[in-house]
């Protein structure tokens, strides 16, 4: 005999297929949120410590996007179910029909499970952040000491100290003209300012500030570019476009599309959500004391055409502004991420090139910057042979603008960790980079040497017309 229950209930089937659903949702949010920040920070507690009250609501509005879903099944899969069931048992008993006691109870654990995972949710969340508050890295004094404070040489990096560096990813310095103002990524997703106060030894930087909308958002905003008027800025954001851009609790479900952006990029070739904030390069303008509303670079009239379907990132020009270098892991390059350029030609952009096999491998290259003279570029790269993760590179052209070979900066700047993002002040004088080093403060922090100790520095080039690799003293401090 066919029991009473066999004509599905649609409330009943509809909130069964949510609340099936929202298990696989809620893991899938947890492994973006943690993926990303461990790829962008090198460090759980960083990933975690970013969790925001736009965190919580992006979760909750997706746990209730899930049951609509399952509710949406129902309209289709549960009247055809039970035509079906009708048409062979000859049968009909609408769900009113049933008493309370014929009801299944499928509905009523779904409810309660449901209803568990709604207040449970923010709950962790929380609970995760102040876990990486608590168990996140102390101050360490031997992370802001000047390894010889009167000396022109000093034989490791500086960390930039505990009022730049904290246990959230801090990382890719731009400085204004004068040097006395760094723009860098803070707050692992965020845009801050800072202002030097003493001398570099010294280390006495203003408190940094956040430098809130419309530059930092609940999105990913990072690699800030700011030029030597200070009234420009370019970054790389995240931040969707067109009606959904003022919707700040999309954030995770940002995370989870990064996760797949990069897992079709790795394995076919192909990015799936590119060109919408998955990323692109941005500029605003600051006027009367405010920054504009950002433009998409290729809606920003005179600008680079830079951004694509693909991601797109980590903008720099050379001294004059008519040479442009980004990375990007668009068709046609020869592995993830390859730095690609463009040169500015009677007040028109050339069509974006790729920079060649000897300075793109099959792994990821990013960040690059131009020396003054534009002979040289030191690189962010993957390569075999490095002293361990992400390594700054050097690579100069020849006359015929041919890039050449990169070369490792050595031990001095590349440790076992992730070592990248070069940058240096507008005077030559310092040259930085961030850093995973367990000697800092948590996640990336900012490092520096004098920029004379660097191999290849500027002052050292200028006095040679070989290119750098072929110099017999290109390795002298190895």
């Amino acid at each position: 005999m066919i029991s009473k229950q066999s004509s599905l209930s649609f409330k009943t089937f509809g909130l069964s297929v949510g609340a099936a659903l929202a298990v696989p949702y809620v893991l899938s949010m947890f492994a973006g949120l943690l993926l990303v920040g461990l790829g962008t920070t090198r460090s759980w507690q960083a990933a975690f410590l970013g969790i925001g009250w736009s965190t919580v609501v992006g979760f909750e509005l997706g746990l209730l996007g899930i049951l609509i879903v399952g509710l949406a099944i129902a309209v289709v899969f549960v009247p055809a179910y039970n035509f079906a069931w009708r048409r062979v048992t000859g049968r009909s008993k609408t769900e009113e029909q049933l008493s309370q006691t014929d009801r299944p109870p499928a509905r009523s654990r779904a409810i309660k499970f449901l209803t568990f995972l709604f207040l449970l949710l923010p709950v962790i969340l929380f609970a995760l952040r102040a876990l990486a508050s608590a168990t996140s890295f102390g101050d360490t004094s031997s992370a802001v000491a000047v390894d010889r404070p009167g000396s022109t040489t000093i034989t490791q990096a500086v960390n930039m100290g505990s009022t730049i560096n904290t246990s959230f990813r801090d990382a890719e310095p731009s400085f204004t003209g004068d040097g006395q103002t760094m723009y860098f990524n803070c707050y692992n997703g965020d845009i801050c300012v800072s202002y030097l106060a003493s001398t570099w030894e010294e280390g006495k930087w203003t408190t940094p500030e956040r430098v809130g909308p419309p530059i930092s958002t609940a999105f990913e905003e990072v690699e800030p570019l700011i030029n030597a008027a200070g009234d420009k800025l370019y970054f790389m954001s995240r931040r969707p476009g067109g009606r959904l851009k003022d919707l700040p609790f999309l954030s995770p479900f940002v995370d989870v599309l990064r996760v797949v952006n990069t897992l079709g990029a790795a394995k076919i070739g192909r990015s799936f959500f590119g060109g919408l904030g998955m990323p692109d390069v941005y500029v605003s303008y600051r006027v009367d004391g405010a920054w504009s509303e950002p433009l998409n670079l290729n809606e920003a009239s005179g600008e680079p055409p830079v951004n694509t379907s693909s991601a797109d990132h980590c903008l720099s020009f050379s001294a004059d502004g008519n040479e442009a270098f980004w990375a990007s892991d668009r068709p046609g390059g020869f592995g993830g991420n390859d730095i690609w350029t463009s040169r500015r030609v009677d007040g028109k952009w050339t069509a974006p090139e790729n920079l060649g096999a000897n300075v793109n491998g099959p792994g990821d290259e990013h960040h690059s910057n131009p020396t003054p003279d534009g002979q040289s570029l030191y690189v962010t790269a993957t390569r075999d042979g490095g002293y361990g993760g992400e390594d700054i590179y050097l690579t100069t052209r020849d006359a015929d603008s041919k890039w050449g070979p990169l070369v490792n900066l050595g031990s001095l700047i590349n440790g076992p960790e992730d070592d990248r993002c070069p940058a240096w002040t507008p005077d030559l004088r310092i040259f930085l980079f961030d850093s995973v080093d367990q000697a800092g403060f948590g996640s990336r922090d900012i490092w520096w040497v004098y920029f004379e100790d660097v191999l290849g520095n500027p002052s050292a080039t200028a006095s040679s017309s070989r290119p750098y690799w072929e110099r017999p003293d290109s390795w002298s401090r190895e």
